[in-house]
């Protein structure tokens, strides 16, 4: 997806009347709207700092009714879903806008972690349903049991945890009404186009005051970390031996999974670390204000 998008802004560069990561065509606000989209780790401007916490409380609420609007519309007037009486707004998506609309810069909240954790974990529970589907009924409450605790493990494995996954799987594993009437379709519909959703709606909107999303597969600094062999290693390094194939492919990989977690981390205080300098920046001003105050104040007592 991040390379989707880099080829598209190389393209949108090269045409004429651009100037480095700006369309001179769009308004300034709106280049820089569209812009943001690209993810925090490509943004060149400084990340504006968050809002008080009670607009930034009024707006996380306001996005996420949006949201779950949106679901509930196309549950209820999509002719299809009404058609044949098909699930579409599930309950994962209200746990899913938690974290999109209130906490946008978790490694959680991000559309890889979104999209990948749901897939996950509803292939789980579709196979943890068909593998409890002969079993006596009274061992069929462990479906759900099963499905949640692997598909915490293969989002470990990963690295796309996504805690609202976990209800998906959840729900997969025990197969209620609304779910046995979609099936095994239940991974593609409706956990993927809920999914695709939310991350669509929190891309509009997210970015009116914010930048989202941090990322979108990876941060760009673990990309240029990758194996060697990927990043087009020459051929005399390896035949030198100073990249051994398989073996340098195995580390290369484990190094990769292992630091990944701790480079979003990364991402994050670099993200907060540049609000923390916009507001050092308002404070100075507002006390060099302070002070100009003061002194035309005491002006005229010395006149």
């Amino acid at each position: 997806m991040n390379f989707v998008l880099r080829r598209f802004v190389q393209w949108v560069k090269s045409l004429p009347g651009t100037r480095g990561h700006r369309m001179l065509w769009l308004p300034r606000s709106v280049s820089d709207y569209v812009h943001r989209m690209r993810g925090a780790q490509h943004y060149k401007h400084d990340i504006p700092p968050p809002p008080p916490v009670l607009v930034w409380s009024l707006f996380s609420a306001l996005t996420s009714f949006i949201s779950i609007m949106v679901l509930g519309l196309i549950h209820k007037y999509g002719a299809a879903i009404r058609n044949h009486n098909l699930p579409f707004a599930i309950a994962p998506a209200g746990a899913s806008a938690v974290l999109i609309f209130a906490v946008p810069a978790s490694p959680l909240a991000q559309p890889r972690n979104v999209i990948i954790g749901h897939i996950i974990a509803a292939l789980v529970g579709t196979f943890a349903h068909a593998l409890f589907l002969h079993v006596e009924d009274s061992l069929r409450w462990l479906s759900g049991a099963l499905a949640v605790s692997v598909a915490i493990g293969l989002m470990g494995l990963t690295n796309c945890y996504h805690p609202p996954a976990g209800a998906t799987a959840f729900i997969g594993g025990y197969f209620g009404p609304d779910i046995q009437r979609v099936g095994w379709w239940y991974p593609l519909f409706p956990v993927l186009p809920v999914a695709l959703i939310m991350v669509g709606i929190g891309l509009v909107v997210n970015n009116v005051c914010r930048v989202y999303p941090v990322y979108w597969f990876t941060p760009a600094h673990v990309r240029r970390q990758q194996d060697p062999i990927d990043a087009g290693a020459k051929t005399e390094d390896i035949e030198s031996g100073s990249v051994s194939g398989p073996e340098s492919n195995a580390s290369n990989a484990e190094n990769s999974v292992n630091d990944e977690a701790g480079n979003e981390m990364e991402a994050e205080m670099a993200w907060l670390r540049a609000r923390v300098r916009e507001l050092e920046r308002e404070t100075h001003v507002l006390r060099h204000g302070h002070r100009i105050s003061q002194i035309q104040t005491a002006l005229p007592d010395i006149a």
